[in-house]
């Protein structure tokens, strides 16, 4: 997983990889940046997913605070 912009480590750059589990989940990836997997919606290759999909290498994932609407 490569983090960018704001998600990568202050001092390493633009980019920072980072290396899950084989056995990772969506919920894994918002963790993996610290950040609490139930303030975030996870986006799978475009598509919003629940938090125990597995991922599968080359998916490319994206992160987007969660919101309520009223």
């Amino acid at each position: 997983m490569v983090r960018r912009g704001n998600l990568a480590h202050p001092g390493s750059g633009y980019d920072e990889t980072l290396v899950l589990s084989d056995r990772a989940v969506a919920a894994d990836v918002p963790v993996a940046c610290g950040i609490d997997p139930r303030a975030c919606i996870v986006v799978v290759n475009g598509v919003a997913v629940p938090r125990h999909t597995a991922l599968h290498e080359g998916d490319r994932t994206q992160l987007y605070p969660a919101q309520a609407g009223g």
